[in-house]
């Protein structure tokens, strides 16, 4: 017969596996990994499949077009072109880094429904110079 203190080690090591449990299951659901331009030309990607890709706007390639923005993406060795209908940020432009969210289609083309821009280190210089 178990004591009233192995009872209690058993049940609070129930609780905590299952408290651990829960927040290895949430925190899978909720974590979004990117791809490179690279890795999504690299064929191995489904075309229904959604994910996001990121990298810097290639100077020159910003195209907009009524609500209609087209842009290329790169990683340092491949890019990707990218359109949208998704309102772009104000921070968006060339050689900035940017998350988009979509699909690619077989002929390359990048879908996206929602483009993200990482805001600039205005400050650094500023930071820099007060050392």
């Amino acid at each position: 017969m178990a004591t009233p203190r192995a009872r209690f080690v058993i049940a609070a090591s129930i609780v905590c596996i299952a408290i651990l449990g829960l927040v290895a299951w949430s925190l899978s659901s909720t974590t979004t990994y990117y791809k490179t331009p690279a890795e999504l030309l690299s064929g191995r990607i489904d075309p229904a499949e959604r994910v996001r890709v990121a990298g810097v706007v290639v100077a020159g390639s910003v195209d907009r077009a009524g609500t209609t923005t087209n842009f290329a993406v790169t990683d340092g060795t491949e890019q990707v072109m990218v359109t949208t209908e998704d309102a772009i940020p104000d921070t968006f432009g060339d050689g900035v880094e940017v998350i988009a969210e979509g699909s690619i289609a077989t002929d390359g083309l990048f879908t996206a429904s929602t483009v993200l821009a990482k805001c600039p280190s205005k400050f650094k210089a500023k930071q820099a110079a007060a050392k």
